[in-house]
C-alpha cells in the first residue's frame, strides 16, 4: 500500500494561507498611502488657495503691525504748483498724494490738510492783515500761514519753488517772507519744515543765480528743518535734469515726485511728535 506524504498538501495549504493573509496587508498598505497623499496635497492646495484669495488682506495686515496709532497729529502743506500736484501725469504720483498715502499707512492718527495752490509766491501765504509792497501780491486767507496755524497743526511744510525768481522778486524779500512766517510759527510752537528752491529752466542766468542764492540761503537759516528739493533734480547750470522735466521747464515729472516724497519721509515728521496714549 503505498503511504501518501500529507507535506505537499500542508506546503500547499501553507502558501494558501499566506496569500490570503498578504492580499488584505497589501490593500491596506496601498490604501493608507493613498490616504496620506491626498492629506498631504489637501492642506497645501487650500493653503495657495486661501493666500491668492486673501492677498491684499495680507498685505492690509502686515502694514496695520507695522503702523504706529500712538502717533496723531496734523501736518498742513503751504505751497504752489509742485505741492499741488501740477506736473505728474497720475496726480497720485505727485509728492504730497504720495506722503499722505504713507502717512495712512504708517501713521494711520496723522491727518494732512494741503492749501497748495499753483501760482505762489511767498507773498500769498503771508500772515492776513500783512501789508504787502507796492505790486505784490497780498496774502490769501484760507491758504496762508494764518490760517494754517488756525488748524492747530503739529507741523507746516513750505514747498514754493521759484515763482518769486519767476517774477524777479527779490531775494531779500523772499527771504524776509519767510522770516515772518518761521516767526508766527515758533510763537506758536509748530515746527515748519521749508523745502529747498527747484530748479528751473529759466531764460534769464540773473533769475537763476538768484535762485540758487535763494537755495543757499534757505539752507543756512532753516536747517535742520529743511528738505533738499533742489539736488537730485539739478543739472549743473541749474535746469531741471531732462529725466525729471515734466516737459515744461518748470515742473517735475512723476519719477521726480516720487523722489521729492521719499526725501520728506525720510525728515522724519511724524517721529518728532509728542506720542499720545491710544484710547
Amino acid at each position: 500500500m503505498r503511504l501518501i506524504s500529507s507535506q505537499p498538501h500542508q506546503e500547499h495549504t501553507a502558501r494558501s494561507r499566506l496569500r490570503v493573509t498578504r492580499w488584505p496587508l497589501w490593500l491596506m498598505l496601498l490604501f493608507s498611502a493613498s490616504v496620506a497623499a491626498c492629506e498631504e496635497r489637501a492642506p497645501k492646495a487650500g493653503a495657495n488657495a486661501v493666500a491668492g484669495a486673501g492677498s491684499n488682506a495680507g498685505d492690509r495686515a502686515r502694514a496695520s503691525q507695522r503702523a504706529d496709532y500712538s502717533v496723531r497729529g496734523l501736518i498742513v502743506v503751504l505751497g504752489s504748483s509742485t505741492a499741488a500736484g501740477i506736473g505728474p501725469h497720475n496726480p497720485k504720483s505727485a509728492w504730497v498724494s504720495r506722503y499722505k498715502a504713507h502717512l495712512s499707512e504708517q501713521f494711520p492718527n496723522v491727518q494732512l490738510v494741503n492749501l497748495a495752490v499753483g501760482g505762489y509766491s511767498t507773498f500769498e501765504v503771508q500772515p492776513t492783515g500783512f501789508v504787502p509792497p507796492p505790486g505784490r501780491p497780498a496774502p490769501v486767507e484760507g491758504r496762508n500761514i494764518t490760517f494754517a496755524l488756525g488748524l492747530k497743526p503739529s507741523a507746516i511744510v513750505i514747498n514754493l519753488p521759484s515763482n518769486d525768481q519767476a517774477r524777479h522778486y527779490a531775494l531779500a524779500e523772499q527771504l524776509a517772507n519767510y522770516d515772518r512766517i518761521a516767526a508766527l510759527a515758533a510763537f506758536a510752537h509748530v515746527p515748519l519744515w521749508i523745502c529747498s528752491p527747484q530748479p528751473r529752466n529759466f531764460d534769464e542766468s540773473a533769475q537763476l543765480d538768484d535762485l540758487m542764492r535763494a537755495r543757499d540761503a534757505i539752507a543756512r537759516k532753516f536747517a535742520p528743518r529743511t528738505l533738499d528739493f533742489w539736488t537730485p533734480f539739478a543739472a549743473a547750470n541749474g535746469f531741471i535734469k531732462a529725466s525729471y522735466n515734466a516737459g515744461d521747464g518748470t515742473h517735475l515729472n512723476d519719477a521726480a515726485h516720487e523722489i521729492l516724497a521719499s526725501i520728506v519721509e525720510s525728515a522724519q515728521i511724524p517721529e518728532q511728535f509728542a506720542a499720545a496714549p491710544v484710547p
